[in-house]
């Protein structure tokens, strides 16, 4: 059930990326079914994550830990969140595109606040649990939101070839910046788990892993598609970047079990 619950949270992180992702790409050279599709997606995510929270009751958490939010809460938010995706799914159908930004920008925040209320932390945390915890929900939520809505725009291409490639150079940097910023916060983390943990062999073979896939492979495939671009090439640049997401994936989801035991994100 700790299993579970530390997919529930990652699938919470990977809808808060894809929110701000698609937040901030424009609607003036995307065309609205982009957003409309991958609205649904999002809405998936938190159908997923109401079943989860809804499985995993309170008392199957470790003895010495809370969860920041009780179960009939987490439920409200994750409905909340699958309703307005749904709701914004509706606005781009029919092409308002103001207020379907503005429901994007809600639904970011919305599913930032259901990742951080979602978290597991020790019974005796502090204000330096809470910043650490947001700094490793944003950064974790950027690098695979990110790098999976680089990937969808990428597929439209294939749908809408006349669309203009400045979106997916755009977030292809956001992708860039946020392996940077994940690479700090998770080398942080890393040290002082070293520091303040007996680590064994096998945490050394995953957190190998977790590097190798999660951060510098994510950078070099992110590399690649700036290169595939220049052609320019969207069928391969796609093709590079389901590579890269699966890479993220295994990267982040390794990064969740090896930081389930400690206070640090890695």
């Amino acid at each position: 059930m700790e299993l579970l619950w530390e997919i529930l949270q990652f699938v919470l992180r990977l809808g808060f990326g894809v929110s701000l992702a698609m937040a901030i790409t424009s609607p003036r050279h995307v065309t609205s079914g982009f957003f409309k599709v991958h609205l649904w997606v999002i809405m998936g995510l938190n159908v997923f994550g109401t079943l989860v929270v809804w499985t995993v009751p309170d008392e199957l958490l470790p003895a010495d830990s809370v969860r920041l939010a009780g179960q009939t809460s987490l439920v409200i938010l994750t409905i909340a969140s699958a309703v307005l995706s749904y709701v914004g799914a509706v606005t781009w159908l029919y092409e308002k595109k103001t207020p379907g930004q503005w429901i994007l920008v809600l639904l970011t925040l919305l599913t930032l606040t259901t990742a951080y209320q979602s978290s597991v932390l020790p019974a005796d945390n502090n204000m330096a649990h809470h910043l650490v915890l947001i700094l490793d929900i944003v950064t974790s939520g950027l690098v695979v939101g990110g790098i999976m809505t680089a990937m969808l725009l990428g597929h439209w291409y294939l749908n809408t070839p006349t669309m203009n490639l400045v979106p997916l150079r755009k977030l292809l940097w956001l992708c860039v910046i946020a392996l940077l910023l994940r690479m700090l916060v998770s080398a942080t983390g890393t040290t002082l788990t070293i520091v303040n943990t007996d680590v064994t062999s096998t945490w050394w073979i995953f957190v190998s892993l977790r590097w190798i896939a999660g951060i510098i492979g994510s950078l070099g495939l992110i590399y690649m598609t700036f290169l595939t671009l220049r052609v320019p090439n969207t069928q391969s640049a796609t093709g590079i970047l389901y590579a890269a997401t699966i890479v993220v994936f295994i990267g982040e989801l390794t990064a969740r079990v090896l930081a389930e035991n400690v206070l640090y994100p890695l």
